[in-house]
C-alpha cells in the first residue's frame, strides 16, 4: 500500500472516532436545554358516599362544596438551573383552575406566588413570579378548590422543555381524615378519583 492509502485509512479512523466523541462530549458538557416537570395532584377531602349535611369543609369560614386539595409542583429535573432571565418577557408561570378557588394552604420553596381572591369562580389564576429554580429543586403550592378540578399550567420559559408528569402513586400510603364532634371520633379514609 502506498502512502495515500494509509493517509486515507487514518483519516477514516479519525472520523469514525471523532464524530461519536464529539456528540458524547456535547451532550455531557455542552449547553443543554433546561427541563421543568409539572405535577398536579387533586385529592377529594370528603368521601364520595358521604351523606350531605354530615360533614362540611370550610375555608376561612366559607363552606366549600365538593372540597378538593390540589397540589401543584414545579420540579427542575434538567441539567441546569432555570434562571430568572429564562422567563419569556418576565411573564409568570400560571396555573388556571376550572373550578371555584378558595385559597392557598401551603407553599414550598423560595418563590413568590400571587393567588386570586377567596371564592374566585372558574378561571381563577395562581401566578408564580420569575425567580431562580436551581437544578434538582422544586417549588410547590397547594390550594382548596371545589371539584373535581382540572388545572392548566402555562410556563413561558426560554430554552426549557416543560413536561407534565403523573402524580406518584400513593398505593402504599393511606390518608385518613379524623373527625371529632361532641366527644365522638370517626376516621374517614380518603380515596383518590381516577
Amino acid at each position: 500500500m502506498d502512502i495515500g492509502t494509509w493517509i486515507g485509512l487514518l483519516a477514516l479512523l479519525v472520523a469514525i472516532f471523532a464524530i461519536p466523541t464529539t456528540i458524547f462530549a456535547t451532550r455531557q458538557w455542552g449547553t443543554r436545554r433546561a427541563r421543568l416537570e409539572v405535577e398536579v395532584d387533586a385529592t377529594p377531602l370528603l368521601p364520595e358516599d358521604a351523606r350531605p349535611g354530615l360533614l362540611e369543609v370550610t375555608y376561612r369560614d366559607i363552606p366549600v362544596k365538593e372540597p378538593y386539595l390540589v397540589s401543584v409542583t414545579l420540579r427542575n429535573s434538567g441539567p441546569r438551573d432555570v434562571a430568572t432571565q429564562m422567563f419569556d418577557g418576565e411573564r409568570s408561570i400560571t396555573a388556571k383552575f376550572d373550578q371555584t378557588f378558595y385559597g392557598l394552604t401551603s407553599t414550598k420553596g423560595n418563590f413568590k406566588v400571587t393567588p386570586p381572591v377567596i371564592g374566585a369562580e372558574a378561571g381563577a389564576i395562581v401566578s408564580v413570579s420569575p425567580g431562580l429554580l436551581k437544578r434538582g429543586e422544586s417549588w410547590a403550592f397547594s390550594a382548596v378548590t371545589s371539584g373535581p378540578v382540572d388545572v392548566t399550567v402555562d410556563a413561558p420559559l426560554i430554552d426549557t422543555d416543560v413536561c407534565a408528569v403523573e402524580p406518584v402513586d400513593g398505593s402504599g400510603a393511606t390518608i385518613t381524615l379524623r373527625v371529632s364532634a361532641f366527644g365522638v371520633t370517626a376516621e374517614v379514609p380518603l380515596r383518590r378519583r381516577p
